[in-house]
């Protein structure tokens, strides 16, 4: 059975990339999407507070879609990710990294996209997933306790 990390490398084309380089941590500014299953894992490892519920609006934005997509995303701290240290991202080292932060790089930009495959559309998109049900109430019950 294909896995949700499998199905959008399949879609968008995006493989699992460790670049470093000046374009890829300017990335940072904005937290990197993750996958209902991708937030359970961080919330489980103890890092609830550094997590919020967000509205994912670029594909109203764009004029993809006629509705916002509700998430748990992490949160954004002195114009970085909060997990930015230092240039780097410290979920990195400890195999937490969210989907998106797994698969961008600084060769994917908004000339070369097109929606249907893009990979932070293919991320929000799996909040809406009926597969990913049982996750999402887990993360809920996590964020309201």
């Amino acid at each position: 059975m294909e896995t949700i990390l499998e199905r959008i490398i399949r879609i968008t084309g995006c493989k699992p990339i460790e670049c470093q380089c000046a374009k890829c941590r300017e990335q940072c500014r904005t937290p990197c999407l993750g996958t209902p299953e991708d937030i359970l894992r961080l919330l489980q490892a103890g890092y609830k507070k550094q997590f919020a519920p967000t509205l994912w609006g670029v594909g109203v934005m764009l004029g993809h879609i006629p509705y916002l997509i509700p998430m748990i995303q992490a949160k954004r701290e002195n114009g970085y990710c909060i997990f930015y240290r230092e240039g780097l991202c410290e979920l990195h080292s400890l195999g937490l990294k969210p989907t998106e932060g797994k698969l961008s790089h600084h060769i994917i930009v908004k000339e070369s996209m097109r929606f249907g495959t893009s990979l932070s559309w293919n991320v929000a998109k799996e909040w809406l997933d009926e597969r990913n049900a049982k996750i999402v109430i887990e993360i809920i019950r996590i964020m309201t306790e």
